[in-house]
């Protein structure tokens, strides 16, 4: 593990961290109101997840899948797609082992209202980075997040640089952003097209920037899209760097330029700048997703610092620095401008939600909710990207604790309020309402898609503990009563929550979860399917192959 962690491998202990937050005080206080009441969680006994973290070559087309348990909600009509990393090596050449890096794969679980069937596909993303590879037989040069084996020399690094694409090996969530197909995005502005029923490639695009002139270059996006409430078009940013200095671009430093996507009249996929929120050197930081409300779009930039150091390891521009502070910037949909609010070193990737509200004095706020985590150091270049090493989630000795840092260190559900009238602002933490063993994590939040962008109470995630060959487990959290529920069971290894409202639902938490669930006694993978409101479970779907961990999914309607 060379370079980060100048020849330790301990460094590679909290990959766990972009997954799931580690919590430093991991329990609620005894003597908190509730407390006994909150959602609980009991580890011990659990089995590694061999076969969750790696290679997984099987492909499997619009499979006709048995309900193992409980019965499919009638109201159930459309596809869950998930996306993530299933292919690391080809058991010889050169090895990838970060999340971030593995070849992309996209699932579908597809249930029909009126068949009442429900069908599974498995297939990788034709990416060229996915092509080329199986045509070498060999992982091919290309930007990567985490370490590799065995390193790009200087000859492929300017391969990469001056020759090859860019990476399309979108693996880290799927999105609808048009009409035609489910979109593979990564941390980057070039999206995937894949067929809704087949996942076969439809097209690789990036929307024209209608701004961008010929002396800037776009750098960075962020892999979330969020949708405005009111319009429903997908919002995200592109990270623009002028080389010009400002001569003839007419700007002197970076921006992080929103855009709003949506189709036209041919179906087409089109950006339109909402605005640009130009930012200063020490401001560059790791945006993984973005706050939208109805008149605001929210820029969080936590301190997951960028340095630029190596054009072709992404990794090693990444710093946690605790030296800068959290700043939140907010961009007026409506006139353009901006405002920029300060608070302490956090660090965050999953944005929960984002609304606006009047306070007493009749003064707009603007509201943004995270999981967020503090590290107990002020600076260091291991981050959290450089911990998604499938080594260590294989390893069952490692262990938080192994670390020469503590970055298990204090996670919460945080709101920031911004005032837009006097430029005020202030953190503020919800209560640790969750009982669990030390070192424990939330992450992964979802809420009822109905309600983005507007004021809401619930809140689904995922708990996860390494200190127990990576035990998993889902939580429900009310933060307007803040009380919480929780579902876990032995070996059983949910993912990422996704939250499908029940067509003319009258409560926020009138709906069902889906998620699938690896099985580590069985090396299975099942979909389940919970009640939104007290996470019983409705139905057990079987699944022909074995689903690798996945980052992110999304549910579409009617497809």
């Amino acid at each position: 593990y060379q370079r980060r962690v100048r020849g330790k491998h301990m460094f590679l202990l909290a990959l766990v961290l972009s997954l799931a937050s580690a919590i430093g005080e991991e329990t609620c206080p005894a003597d908190m109101p509730g407390c006994s009441s909150y959602a609980s969680f009991d580890f011990e006994g659990w089995s590694p997840p061999k076969g969750f973290f790696g290679n997984q070559r099987n492909e499997v087309n619009n499979v006709l899948l048995s309900v193992k348990v409980g019965k499919v909600p009638q109201f159930l009509d459309g596809s869950l797609y998930r996306v993530g990393a299933a292919l690391f090596d080809f058991g010889k050449g050169r090895r990838l082992n970060n999340l971030c890096d593995g070849l992309a794969k996209v699932h579908r679980w597809s249930i029909s209202k009126e068949t009442g069937e429900v069908r599974f596909s498995s297939k990788f993303l034709r990416s060229e980075i996915y092509n080329r590879s199986v045509a070498a037989q060999d992982m091919v040069a290309t930007k990567h997040m985490g370490e590799i084996d065995p390193p790009l020399t200087l000859l492929e690094k300017a391969q990469v640089l001056f020759w090859d694409s860019k990476n399309d090996n979108n693996n880290i969530a799927v999105w609808d952003l048009g009409k035609e197909g489910v979109t593979a995005t990564s941390e980057r502005p070039l999206y995937i097209d894949v067929d809704y029923d087949t996942l076969d490639f439809l097209k690789k695009f990036n929307p024209p920037s209608n701004d961008r002139s010929f002396f800037e270059s776009e750098a960075m996006s962020a892999s979330h899209f969020s949708k405005h409430p009111v319009t429903q078009h997908s919002i995200n940013y592109k990270l623009v760097f002028p080389y010009d200095k400002g001569l003839f671009s007419g700007k002197d430093r970076p921006s992080y330029a929103m855009y709003e996507y949506f189709t036209d009249s041919s179906g087409e996929v089109v950006s339109h700048l909402i605005g640009n929120i130009p930012v200063t050197g020490p401001e560059l930081r790791i945006v993984h997703s973005i706050g939208v409300s109805e008149n605001y779009v929210i820029l969080p930039l936590f301190c997951m610092c960028l340095e630029m150091k190596d054009p072709t390891d992404i990794g090693a521009n990444i710093i946690w620095d605790a030296t800068r502070p959290t700043v939140m910037k907010i961009l007026s949909i409506k006139d353009k401008s901006v405002q920029s609010f300060e608070f302490p070193a956090f660090e965050a990737q999953h944005n929960i939600n984002s609304f606006e509200r009047v306070n007493a004095k009749g003064e707009l706020e603007v509201v943004t909710d995270f999981p967020t985590r503090l590290y107990p150091v002020q600076k260091e270049e291991i981050t959290v990207y450089d911990l998604l090493n499938i080594d260590l989630f294989n390893n069952p000795e490692w262990r938080y604790a192994n670390s020469p840092i503590d970055m298990n260190n204090r996670v919460r559900l945080t709101r920031f309020t911004m005032n837009t009238v006097t430029g005020e602002s202030h953190a503020q933490d919800f209560p640790v309402m969750w009982n669990a063993p030390k070192d424990t994590s939330v992450e992964f939040p979802i809420i009822n898609p109905n309600y983005r962008g507007r004021s809401y109470c619930y809140v689904y995630l995922q708990v996860w503990n390494n200190n127990f060959n990576n035990a998993m487990a889902l939580m429900k959290v009310d933060l307007c009563q803040e009380t919480s529920i929780g579902w876990e069971e032995r070996n059983k290894f949910p993912v990422e929550p996704v939250f499908t409202a029940r067509p003319g639902g009258e409560s926020e938490d009138d709906g069902v979860i889906v998620a699938p669930v690896f099985d580590s006694t069985s090396n299975t993978t099942e979909l389940y399917i919970w009640d939104a409101k007290n996470l019983e479970v409705l139905a057990i779907v079987s699944t022909p192959v074995v689903v690798p961990f996945t980052l992110h999914g999304v549910w579409i309607n009617g497809v």
